[in-house]
């Protein structure tokens, strides 16, 4: 059996729930690159040539195209991938800028959601953290009535400037004293962020502002993916009378929330 065959074969098992929608990609250029990323992670697979790939687009998405549109297509991508001439043959891999490049392109609309399905906690924590916070731009402002560990390995990631209003509260005796020994041993490691609690009963909703965007987030961080839930995200723009009005909501109530 080919090569092309069996790569096909683990393509089409293959759990991608993890990764922007294949199909919010129009050009060979985007469509290539994902597949590499995809190939890259969840298979192990560097490199693959452009029949190959071409070859998966065809058999596993349904999509038409052929290996001289990828490869004219690849010609121009830059440092978005390294190109491999070995024994005759030229193949292909996906570079950080490559990824960065698609990341990028799912952030262009005025609204993405986001699903985060129930059982799969791991890979909701993932998406949430490569693939919504880590596009975000500026200081970040998050609002979570509830935080957890969970909360601060999804935080680890982030190399921003953030204040995370909590309301310490809400947790249990035994939740919260063990939440704030490891907050303890986190902010030696993460001097870009600042917790703060809110004293008041008056913090419901979580969501995360940055320069650019507003994230709605149905399910806290500690807790996201138990059970079904949403992320959506909204461009500034689009968004502006509730950008503006989450703001001096946040601000305020940063004021009379104290250190932690």
């Amino acid at each position: 059996m080919s090569e092309s065959v069996e790569v096909v074969k683990k393509f089409k098992k293959l759990d991608i729930s993890e990764f922007p929608d294949f199909y919010i990609y129009k050009k060979p250029l985007d469509m290539g690159l994902w597949i590499l990323w995809v190939a890259k992670e969840k298979l192990q697979i560097r490199k693959l040539t452009a029949d190959e790939i071409a070859t998966i687009i065809r058999d596993v998405k349904e999509i038409s195209i052929d290996s001289k549109s990828v490869n004219n297509a690849f010609t121009r991508a830059g440092n978005k991938l390294h190109i491999y001439h070995e024994n005759g043959k030229v193949s292909f891999e996906i570079m950080k800028p490559g990824k960065d490049y698609l990341l990028s392109l799912i952030k262009e609309g005025a609204i993405n959601v986001f699903y985060f399905e129930p059982g799969k906690r791991y890979t909701s924590k993932r998406i949430l953290a490569k693939n919504i916070i880590g596009l975000l731009r500026g200081e970040l402002k998050i609002v979570d009535p509830y935080c957890g560990e969970r909360t601060l390995d999804v935080l680890s990631t982030i190399n921003n400037d953030v204040k995370f209003l909590t309301r310490l509260e809400n947790l249990k005796e035994r939740e919260r004293k063990k939440f704030l020994r490891e907050l303890e041993d986190f902010k030696s490691e993460h001097s870009n962020i600042e917790f703060r609690n809110y004293p008041y009963p008056y913090i419901h909703d979580r969501f995360i502002l940055s320069s650019d965007h507003l994230v709605l987030v149905g399910h806290s961080i500690k807790n996201l993916g138990s059970k079904e839930s949403f992320a959506i995200v909204l461009d500034k723009n689009t968004s502006k009378d509730i950008f503006v009005a989450l703001i001096e909501i946040f601000n305020r109530k940063w004021k009379e929330a104290k250190p932690i």
